[in-house]
């Protein structure tokens, strides 16, 4: 969430950096400005009402001592006016905050200065790696050599659930648990993350401090339980959401709290399940794993100070590169411009591996510094020193990575004329020191 005393002692400034990510931004910036003046007027009254309320009180309390009841109830009669004055512009007051909550709600984070302008076609591609694999002989499709190596059933996961979702079955199951463990402990052992289990559901104050609450609530996956089922609880949230990522959950684990001197940065690396409502595309970019509705991911989470953020982005980001080297597959790095960054967003990278059967460039992952957007929505902040004033850390994200588009691209362009997929050195650890993916020698029948 924006600071309001930005907004209010540089108006033109933000409302141009907001005009950047296009929509009719500047405009919500002058329905908020109006609102909050409103509201300081509301708030003097009230102060004034009350303090007035104040020393009405006190004369009562100093007539009743001089034993002038008459007087003390004639003031009183005064008072009960003032509180029901008081009770009718509170609920004024509160309608005002709350619509200035909302409306401040709706806007996404500044664009860092760094950050081009444009939309999705003006992006930056700042760096590539390695070179895209081309073939001598007649190369298949991932959905092809999923199904020729018995990996991933998707006709039957349709059945049991719908388009979108999918069976990971034998060595396809092992692949997807040994590039999970091999990226944990990539992150853990070579970077010093500190590995956490996240809740895979959230409830919406989590989901508002993440930035995906009220903006993405049609993309994320609903759940309701009556609170007279939630084991017998008779409080708390009964609406819950399944989380897209793990950064949602992350971002709120300090939520209303201060973080305590010295304990900053603190870096953590999380796996989870993920659910996204994807609608909306068909045809080649939702065949087989380029676009699904559940997936895995391993998340990269950064708490750090305000002056470490930028550098925090490049380490961060190079953390998510490196899987990628681990594992030979080309990737380009692109700075993404205004009109194509995630809402919380305050500058982001998007890694993109090569499929090699299509000749596309799939992104992998998104590493993101949010500045204090984030922290400011969940109130999480920390102190310097023991006595300093609290102040809003800042929160960085990247996937280190995604995994159904880096199996894409492991399958397509380690396969092999023969149709076995050669498995890359420093996987074969995890996966009983196999070298190839070869079909199984009883395969599990895919039915049509």
């Amino acid at each position: 969430m924006l600071d309001r005393k930005l907004l209010r002692e540089n108006p033109a400034a933000i409302k141009a950096r907001l005009a950047a990510r296009g929509g009719e931004l500047p405009e919500i910036v002058d329905k908020i400005l109006e609102l909050d003046g409103e509201e300081r007027k509301v708030q003097t009254k009230l102060d004034e009402l009350r303090q007035q309320r104040n020393e009405e009180s006190k004369e009562i309390g100093k007539l009743l001592k001089a034993g002038e009841a008459e007087a003390a109830e004639e003031r009183k009669g005064f008072v009960k006016t003032v509180n029901e004055n008081i009770e009718v512009i509170e609920a004024r007051f509160g309608a005002i905050q709350d619509e200035r909550v909302k409306l401040l709600s709706q806007l996404p984070n500044l664009p860092d200065p760094s950050v081009p302008e444009g939309g999705e076609k003006d992006k930056q591609i700042v760096k590539y790696w390695g070179q895209p694999k081309r073939f001598t002989f007649k190369a298949r499709d991932h959905v092809e050599l999923a199904a020729s190596l018995n990996l991933i059933d998707f006709d039957a996961a349709r059945r049991v659930t719908g388009a979108g979702f999918q069976f990971f079955v034998g060595m396809g199951a092992q692949l997807e648990r040994a590039l999970i463990n091999m990226m944990l402990d990539v992150h853990i052992e070579r970077y010093g993350r500190r590995e956490v289990r996240p809740p895979f559901m959230v409830n919406n104050k989590a989901a508002f401090g993440a930035g995906h609450l009220p903006k993405f609530k049609s993309e994320m996956y609903h759940v309701y339980v009556p609170l007279d089922e939630m084991s017998g609880s008779t409080e708390g949230d009964a609406d819950f959401y399944l989380i897209g990522t793990s950064e949602v959950a992350l971002c709120y684990y300090f939520g209303d709290c201060i973080i305590p001197h010295g304990a900053l940065p603190l870096k953590f690396v999380a796996y989870s399940p993920c659910w996204r409502v994807e609608g909306g595309n068909y045809g080649r970019e939702t065949r087989g794993l380029r676009r699904v509705h559940q997936f895995e991911k391993v998340e990269l989470f950064t708490i750090c100070p305000p002056e470490e953020s930028a550098a925090e982005l490049e380490n961060i980001t190079a953390e998510a590169e490196q899987i990628l080297e681990m594992l030979g597959l080309p990737y380009r790095r692109a700075l993404l411009p205004t009109g194509d960054m995630g809402f919380s967003s305050a500058k982001t990278y998007d890694l993109e591996i090569h499929a090699a059967v299509t000749d596309e460039w799939l992104e992998v992952s998104s590493a993101s510094t949010t500045g204090d957007f984030q922290a400011r929505r969940g109130n999480v902040r920390f102190r310097r020193d023991e006595k300093a004033k609290p102040e809003f850390v800042h929160m960085l994200n990247a996937s280190g990575v995604a995994l159904p588009r880096l199996v894409v691209a492991l399958l397509e362009n380690y396969q092999l004329e023969n149709g076995n997929v050669a498995i890359p050195e420093p996987l074969q650890r995890y996966l009983g020191r196999a070298k190839f993916i070869t079909p199984p020698d009883k395969p599990i029948p895919f039915l049509d």
